[in-house]
């Protein structure tokens, strides 16, 4: 049986045709993106380095380009420059899911388009930073499973809705109180029977999960606070910057994929 061929190879053989390799050595090739919007207009020209650590394929800007800040949670750069491309973008990569790489690839790159013009991160592209994305994730499968994904992304995204209004219903501990009444995120067994909201604890209950999910942002933020901010995003928790887009109304539709 062949052996399984190496990520960056992966990678490179995946190349669209927006994206020019121009380098390679071993484990890493540099990559010149000009990725296309839907409208056929193109995004700025970004110079990647893309390699394979070991574990996962990270890409990031080539030194010396300087399109994109050092460090940005709001823009899903990481801390030493790497791109926040999804949860496990870059692991398992082979043939198979390397197409699928580049495509979270190209709207990254088209979403920091929006951000440098904006100041905002496109809504629809969001997810939570650090462990509180993991969070996220299980809370949109378990939702969309019992019919609340909409009131999950309601209180995610504008801390509105039904699932928003019962966070203060749940204790430090992080489960609902009163764990022998029906569960409030209205789940039900497999007869129809209302959940008791200590039942739904154990599988996973939305409200909850929310609850987590902000304390693990909190706690994202502040490990992050000692970090200088960027100065590029509206809103920012590392620092108050509304007042360098005075002029500007950005709307979270800018971007055309």
């Amino acid at each position: 049986m062949a052996s399984p061929r190496p990520p960056i190879e992966s990678i490179m053989r995946a190349a669209p045709d927006w994206a020019e390799v121009t380098f390679i050595h071993v484990n890493e090739i540099n990559v010149d993106a000009l990725a296309v919007r839907a409208s056929g207009n193109l995004s700025r020209l970004y110079r990647l380095a893309v390699a394979f650590d070991g574990r996962e394929v990270l890409a990031r800007e080539r030194v010396g380009a300087k399109l994109l800040p050092d460090f940005c949670p709001e823009r899903h750069i990481n801390a030493g420059g790497s791109f926040c491309l999804g949860l496990n973008a870059g692991t398992g990569i082979g043939d198979v899911t390397a197409p699928v790489w580049w495509v979270k690839l190209k709207s990254f790159l088209l979403c920091q388009d929006t951000a440098s013009e904006t100041g905002v991160w496109p809504d629809y592209a969001q997810m939570s930073h650090g462990d509180a994305g993991e969070i996220e994730a299980k809370a949109e499968q378990i939702a969309e499973s019992i019919g609340r994904l909409g009131d999950l992304h309601r209180a995610v995204r504008s801390d509105e809705g039904p699932i928003a209004a019962c966070l203060d219903k749940v204790r430090t501990t992080g489960q609902l109180r009163n764990g022998r009444s029906a569960c409030l995120c209205g789940r039900k067994d497999g007869n129809g029977r209302s959940l008791l909201r200590r039942e739904c604890h154990k599988l996973g209950c939305p409200i909850e999960l929310e609850f987590a999910r902000r304390q693990e942002t909190r706690r994202f933020w502040e490990a992050a606070r000692g970090q200088p901010c960027c100065r590029s995003m509206k809103n920012c928790p590392l620092a108050d910057r509304a007042a360098l887009f005075p002029d500007k109304r950005p709307s979270l539709n800018t971007v055309d994929l």
